[in-house]
């Protein structure tokens, strides 16, 4: 039988990069980056990937991450729209012991455009931001179907994902306070009481599972990536 939940305390890290990025910029934040170009990656050693439901607080756990896409070159660029993502894939998911199959609508002719938006903590190699255009679909092995993107509320279409990069070690992180996927429909399946998914309209959706650490859903990229600021 499933219990849905409730929310989880909200970790201090998410808190903090939660004021950062709803936080008034005093003035233009500027990057420099290096070598640029396109770049790819796959899961960290270290790494715990999951795809989460802020509502039930169920876990979608998955043994592989794959990402792919490309940052521009050069000195005081502006965050917005400095890269983008064209390939964002979690792989050997279940839930609850169901298969499920995640499937991120992100490709080299349907990117998803990232902005960052400030450095957290301050003074440090992690750059925060987020993923714009993405859309994804959850299916488990009893029959769920739940589509995944911006609140239907407020018109639909494209959401977006929160992300962090830290230079030190090139990885790239889902696990950030900015939270922009919902569920937008979900068949009967999805929340019936039955072992899998337990997903329904309107839930939100973390692609970074816990949201606490870096080290959450994250991947290490190459060719590594500089990034500094300003």
């Amino acid at each position: 039988m499933k219990h849905r939940t409730g929310l989880l305390a909200v970790p201090a890290f998410a808190v903090a990069a939660a004021a950062l990025l709803a936080a008034p910029a005093l003035a233009a934040t500027t990057f420099t980056v290096s070598p640029g170009g396109a770049w790819s990656g796959t899961r960290a050693a270290d790494s715990t990937v999951g795809i989460r439901d802020a509502v039930s607080n169920q876990v979608t756990l998955c043994s592989g991450l794959a990402v792919a896409g490309s940052f521009k070159s050069g000195k005081g660029l502006s965050g917005t729209n400095i890269g983008a993502l064209t390939n964002i894939a979690f792989t050997g998911c279940q839930a609850e012991g169901v298969a499920v199959t995640v499937t991120v609508h992100t490709s080299t002719a349907n990117p998803a455009p990232i902005s960052l938006t400030g450095v957290f903590p301050p003074n440090s190699a992690t750059f925060t931001g987020q993923a714009t255009n993405v859309t994804l679909t959850l299916d488990d092995a009893s029959g769920c179907h739940a589509e995944v993107g911006a609140k239907t509320i407020n018109g639909g279409g494209p959401g977006f994902a929160g992300i962090v990069y830290r230079s030190t070690d090139a990885r790239l992180s889902f696990a950030a306070a900015s939270h922009g996927l919902f569920v937008q429909s979900a068949t009967s399946q999805c929340d019936n009481g039955k072992a899998g998914l337990d997903v329904k309209q309107f839930d939100r959706i973390d692609l970074g599972g816990f949201g606490d650490s870096i080290a959450d859903s994250s991947a290490i990229i190459s060719p590594a990536q500089k990034i500094s600021s300003p």
